[in-house]
């Protein structure tokens, strides 16, 4: 048998999806000599789900009191293959991985003991994965027949049908198999994976003979004296130029961390230790100097820059006396900076205190810089905030409004200070955060003398985000912003949710790594969160983590005015915007898509409705009005279809563009949700239906049962629909029915009054 593939696994629960890509990336391997060993603490749930994926498994059970060492070790003794491959049970490989293996190593003639595969990091699942990495690894056409085999769900494909494919291949020569001879010192360069033991190929006698096994009982960096003894017996170590290896990236941290997510008040001491102990194994000078600059550079810019070097000595010092160790042990000679030899130096000869005390003051000095240098503003706000402002007490007559990051005068919160402003009569002091003041000019309520504008992340904006008794927003505030105990949050949120969110994606392509993990510490200061309906709430205590005695199910304050305006506002509405009185309007709002970006956070989208076809056709008797979602970054081009298109893209509020439509078309946007007020005709333009329900988010309702409105897959289906508007209602008058009593039935005019019955004290 040419592989062992040990995977070990100890836990006492597991994700069932990333062990599903693992072992279905081993089931689709192209290459099928090789055995896998799991070794876990005897799980039934793992079994059986390992079963029921069809992989021949040699199982070994564990005691929950052996350590990841003993799981290795185990692997290693049980191992029958000439060549054992450690795989973390979370990550997978590429189906073509053991074959280029073995490639690897038929060309190496049995010269290298040590070899592995290039890994890349994703967290994405394993088809999306492979789908977004389509790479032709050989010659021909038999990779796209392969690939179809491999990637097509609905193909039933048996094993010895693709044993044909690749006999086929191997009549060809292999491209982009070659590998990397690489130093083993050159891994210590990339301290992410120079000390992960996943995605190395070992020759079992070389291990065996050389008695190279898992001796530390780190529970957290045990791999790092194995590798360091590993690398001392090795010269070279031959890398597969191509990604193979895929190591998944946790993208929930709260509920699902890896390893090295998980929360350990101890893991800075554990890693030194780690690295303290591997010098034990370490007869290469060289080599040894290089760990010791690990030890040095961690201590330099992770050590002192944590909670543990701000807040205790004694913490501190047990991290000290294990670099103490390292720095006395035997290497090359070391050439520290001037800037660092102090500090380090004073460390090695014990002065424990003394290294303590010159760390401190390179820190503060370093923070004194910072904050002195012109283009730091914002270092020195955060910090005045932290320090200064949060001294202040809470100004209890202070209400501080924001509305989709400052960019506009919208949404919920504009609703709630407008019912005071109204019809409150306490004395309080309104502050908005609004970046562009232009947008308020002609509003009344601004004239009041007890309303300020700041703008946002001005030296105002963290004076009264820190000293404010209540702060009204519909996003999250930032990360970084302190928040006083006796202070009050109200999160509107901006939409009753079709899409899933946070805690109930898969898959997160384009946002932060931390997204989740960020999400949840920033709803944690939240005290109040509002919900439209029973089935924003119950999404949201899935979604957002959060708790259901905070969440307010009273409606959108902002829907207050699509049951209370009256004919001459959406006269006078119609007139501000410039819309012919004599036509009626289309709003086209659709929403932003997750894999069109131009970077994180900044979506771009190309207009698919073909505004030719609709002016030729209903020039006449239409208008219509464009509104984007406010992440979308392009500006659309309308030149060309003056009087007949209009972008709003950037207008305040979008109950006005409501107000004033006679026909929504949209797609997997959430304001069909708010539309539906109104009991005015949805359309719903899904060209890209497939792929967005499949590849992207996917959604909490049956768009092809639940939705109000037509699936319309083309121009041509949108143009008949408007034409045949009254037939369309008429079809879909039950289901709009349907709709409205399940998502609307709050909405009755008074949910600010409710909000603020709650909340404003």
């Amino acid at each position: 048998m040419k592989f062992s593939i040990i995977i070990p696994f100890k836990g006492n629960g597991f994700n069932e999806k990333y062990l599903e890509n693992c072992v279905d990336s081993l089931n689709q391997q192209t290459l099928s000599d090789f055995e896998v060993i799991f070794l876990h603490n005897n799980s039934a749930d793992l079994v059986n789900l390992i079963n029921d994926r069809g992989l021949k498994v040699n199982h070994v059970k564990m005691n929950d009191s052996d350590s990841l060492s003993d799981y290795r070790n185990s692997g290693i003794n049980k191992a029958r293959g000439e060549y054992v491959i450690f795989l973390d049970a979370d990550d997978y490989l590429h189906p073509n991985a053991l074959t280029y293996a073995q490639e690897m190593i038929n060309e190496n003639k049995g010269y290298c003991n040590v070899f592995k595969f290039g890994i890349t990091k994703t967290n994405l699942d394993k088809t999306s994965t492979l789908n977004k990495s389509k790479r032709a690894f050989f010659e021909g056409d038999s990779f796209t027949k392969l690939e179809s085999v491999l990637n097509n769900a609905d193909i039933d494909v048996k094993q010895d049908t693709i044993k044909q494919i690749i006999n086929g291949m191997f009549e060809k020569k292999l491209i982009n198999h070659k590998y990397n001879n690489i130093r083993p010192s050159k891994y210590l360069k990339n301290l992410n994976y120079s000390f992960r033991v996943h995605s190395f190929i070992f020759k079992r006698e070389f291990l065996i003979d050389n008695h190279l096994y898992f001796k530390s009982t780190n529970n957290l960096y045990s791999d790092i004296p194995f590798l360091i003894e590993i690398y001392n017996k090795t010269e070279s170590i031959n890398q597969t130029a191509t990604k193979l290896y895929y190591k998944y990236i946790h993208n929930d941290s709260i509920n699902d961390p890896s390893l090295t997510q998980e929360q350990h008040d101890d893991r800075l001491l554990k890693r030194v230790s780690a690295l303290n102990e591997a010098l034990k194994y370490c007869y290469d000078m060289k080599l040894a100097r290089q760990l010791k600059l690990s030890a040095i550079n961690y201590y330099l810019y992770k050590v002192v820059k944590s909670n543990i070097f701000v807040d205790s000595y004694v913490e501190t010092r047990k991290i000290y006396t294990e670099l103490n160790s390292i720095l006395n042990k035997p290497s090359a000679a070391l050439d520290l900076s001037k800037r660092h030899k102090y500090e380090i130096n004073a460390i090695k000869k014990g002065k424990l205190k003394k290294a303590y005390a010159i760390s401190k003051t390179r820190v503060l000095g370093y923070k004194a810089y910072q904050f002195s240098k012109p283009k730091n503003q914002r270092f020195r706000q955060k910090k005045i905030q932290k320090n200064i402002f949060t001294k202040l007490p809470i100004k209890n007559d202070t209400i501080l409004y924001e509305s989709f990051l400052g960019k506009n005068y919208s949404d919920s919160p504009k609703k709630i200070f407008k019912y005071l402003i109204e019809n409150d009569n306490r004395d309080w002091k309104h502050v908005w955060i609004l970046n562009n003041k232009e947008i308020i000019e002609n509003e009344e309520e601004f004239k009041n003398k007890n309303v300020k504008i700041i703008k946002r992340f001005g030296w105002k904006y963290f004076y009264y985000v820190t000293i404010s008794k209540y702060f009204v927003l519909n996003m999250r505030q930032p990360k970084w912003l302190y928040k006083k105990d006796d202070q009050v949050i109200l999160s509107t949120w901006h939409g009753t949710p079709l899409k899933r969110l946070v805690f109930d994606m898969e898959n997160v392509t384009s946002a932060n790594k931390n997204y989740k993990k960020d999400f949840y510490n920033q709803s944690r200061n939240w005290n109040y969160l509002i919900a439209a309906n029973k089935y924003s709430e119950e999404i949201f205590e899935s979604a957002f983590m959060y708790p259901k005695e905070n969440i307010l199910t009273y409606g959108y304050p902002r829907n207050d005015i699509l049951t209370n305006h009256t004919k001459s506002y959406k006269n006078m509405v119609k007139e501000k915007l410039g819309l012919p009185s004599s036509k009626k309007v289309i709003l086209y709002a659709p929403t932003w898509r997750d894999d069109e970006f131009h970077s994180a956070g900044n979506y771009k989208f190309k207009l698919q409705l073909d505004l030719d076809l609709l002016r030729e056709e209903l020039g006449n008797e239409y208008v219509i009005a464009l509104r984007m979602h406010y992440f979308i970054s392009d500006n659309m081009d309308l030149t060309g279809f003056e009087s007949f298109a209009y972008d709003f893209s950037k207008y305040n509020d979008i109950n006005d563009l409501y107000i004033v439509s006679d026909v929504l078309i949209t797609d997997y946007s959430s304001v069909f949700f708010d539309y539906a007020i109104l009991k005015k005709p949805i359309l719903f333009y899904t060209y890209d239906l497939d792929k967005y329900k499949n590849m992207l988010r996917g959604f909490y309702i049956d768009v092809n049962k639940d939705l109000p409105g037509p699936l319309l897959l083309s121009n041509n289906e949108v143009l008949d629909s408007i034409k045949n508007i009254d037939k369309v209602n008429e079809n879909f008058k039950e289901k709009y029915e349907d709709f409205y009593n399940k998502y609307c039935y709050l909405e009755d005019g008074s949910a600010s009054k409710r909000i603020i019955n709650t909340v404003i004290k």
